[in-house]
């Protein structure tokens, strides 16, 4: 079991010039909402810290509940992507998967995001060997995972083992993004924003690195088709065309919530460009293995994945 603290392991080396390089830029167009909204989120963090942990886990539970009842905060958009994910669920199954949604979404922002929380109980079934035998071989390593069980809670856990780089997408409120970034790079994780990533990511990888990237949002006009979930779905190419390019392996990862209120990080196979059959070897094939790979973690914890995210939106 592993307790991971905040500022455990610190990376000066990856801080410098890349975490939270992009704070200052995304703040200057700050608005009266983005401040009210930060307050807010500020105030609320604060209060629900002073309430002994089952008290506040009851109050975030029950308003989590109260949205699925009332249609709040995309719970029609969850409850309808999963339906049509899982097609011949019964209605009743359907409304529980939907609840238990909603049930950890609560549960993941107090384990983020309130001081003092529960520490967080965190098993490797299969262990590191996969992990370190990676990242041994000198050539970096590419961490595909996704919206998953606590997310946020597994870069801590391989910060804790590595010089991790995260790469991140721009949250709309330039205040929370300063704020999770804080966050991250307290805890050892160093962060560069997607859209100009580029060099940052090529530096670290041939340092051999660990770089971390999110392959299950909407990529729009700038992903590829690929299937997800019995869907196409316009996806992030990245990780597939740079470990084409640098001859990095590509290995998937979540951390999934357990029964017992634990956590297990999960790893997938690992894909190693040069033993890719001769067919996989382009973005698009190699990017599909990728994300056949993210599914089966779905399929395993369908009640953990972000479903009030659009995720077939770019497929027309």
């Amino acid at each position: 079991m592993v307790n991971i603290q905040a500022g455990e392991r610190l990376i000066p080396s990856l801080m410098t010039g890349v975490g939270n390089g992009h704070a200052g830029t995304y703040c200057q167009g700050m608005t009266i909402t983005d401040r009210a909204e930060y307050s807010l989120f500020r105030f609320l963090s604060v209060v629900l810290g002073l309430l002994p942990c089952r008290l506040a886990e009851g109050v975030l539970t029950m308003v989590a509940r109260l949205a699925v009842r009332r249609g709040w905060w995309r719970a029609e958009l969850a409850r309808r992507q999963l339906a049509e994910a899982f097609p011949d669920l019964p209605a009743g199954d359907l409304h529980a998967l939907v609840m238990g949604l909603y049930d950890h979404l609560a549960l993941t922002v107090a384990e983020v995001f309130i001081p003092g929380w529960f520490p967080p109980r965190i098993r490797v079934p299969g262990g590191w060997e996969v992990f370190d035998r990676a990242l041994g071989q000198g050539r970096g390593l590419i961490l595909a995972s996704l919206h998953l069980g606590n997310f946020e809670l597994c870069g801590r856990v391989i910060a804790a083992r590595c010089e991790l780089l995260d790469v991140v997408k721009p949250q709309r409120n330039p205040l929370f993004d300063r704020h999770l970034d804080r966050m991250r790079n307290e805890c050892g994780i160093a962060t560069v924003p997607m859209d100009r990533s580029g060099p940052a990511v090529l530096r670290h990888l041939r340092r051999g690195g660990v770089v971390s990237l999110l392959l299950d949002q909407d990529a729009g006009d700038k992903g590829i088709m690929v299937e997800f979930m019995g869907r196409p779905a316009s996806t992030w190419p990245g990780a597939a065309r740079l470990s084409l390019q640098t001859g990095c392996p590509v290995l998937p990862v979540c951390l999934a919530r357990t029964s017992d209120g634990g956590h297990e990080l999960e790893f997938g196979p690992l894909l190693d460009p040069r033993q890719l059959p001769a067919g996989q070897r382009e973005a698009t094939a190699y990017t599909q293995l990728i994300t056949a790979e993210l599914e089966a973690f779905v399929r395993r914890h369908p009640e953990q994945w972000f479903w009030v995210h659009r995720r077939w939106k770019g497929a027309g």
